[in-house]
């Protein structure tokens, strides 16, 4: 090949990633409009079936910002959306990588910088455990009423292997619960 058929592909492959660029701007856009439409109809309901609505919309909308946060954020959310489970350095690093987030800033191997992250975090914030024959786990404490509503709301509407593509079957059992909280305030009694 010679340096005009690199050019050529080099060419292509720009105006492959303007498209992509914007299809993904139009993608955000119709999402933000999604957001307020929820937000909006979500203030016609009973305040409290509202708030399963919006506890919900704010776990989604964190679990897809995870992405673009640093380690430590990341962490804490995943530990937050398994509140009450106990996961060990691998299940977080697994998590991490299943939902896209980008090691390649760190210097050490994910594994590592997911377990220096995990025993600096404040005993105020994770526990740790023991598991399987001396394996360091960990879990996020829950302090008040509105953390243990917010977590319940994550394990209901979670993905398969932690929020990243798979549906698993609690989703249709997600969905199911929250459309019967939904319409449970307009049953005729």
């Amino acid at each position: 090949m010679d340096a005009a058929h690199y050019l050529a592909l080099i060419t292509d492959a720009f105006s492959k990633w303007e498209k992509l660029q914007r299809d993904h701007e139009s993608i955000e856009a119709e999402m933000m409009k999604l957001e307020q439409l929820i937000a909006a109809t979500a203030n016609m309901l009973p305040d409290d079936t509202k708030g399963v609505v919006m506890l919900r919309m704010t776990t989604l909308q964190e679990l897809f910002r995870l992405r673009d946060v640093g380690l430590t954020d990341a962490i804490r959310a995943i530990l937050r959306a398994e509140a009450g489970n106990w996961l060990t350095v691998t299940n977080v690093r697994d998590r991490l990588i299943s939902m896209g987030f980008n090691f390649s800033d760190y210097s050490t191997n994910p594994l590592a910088s997911v377990s220096t992250t995990l025993r600096r975090m404040k005993p105020e914030e994770v526990e740790t455990t023991t598991v399987d024959g001396g394996v360091a786990a960990y879990r996020w404490k829950q302090s008040s009423p509105a953390e243990k509503a917010q977590a319940k709301m994550a394990i209901l509407s979670k993905k398969s292997n932690a929020f990243y593509g798979e549906p698993s079957p609690l989703t249709k059992a997600s969905s199911d619960a929250i459309e019967e909280a939904l319409k449970a305030p307009f049953r005729k009694k």
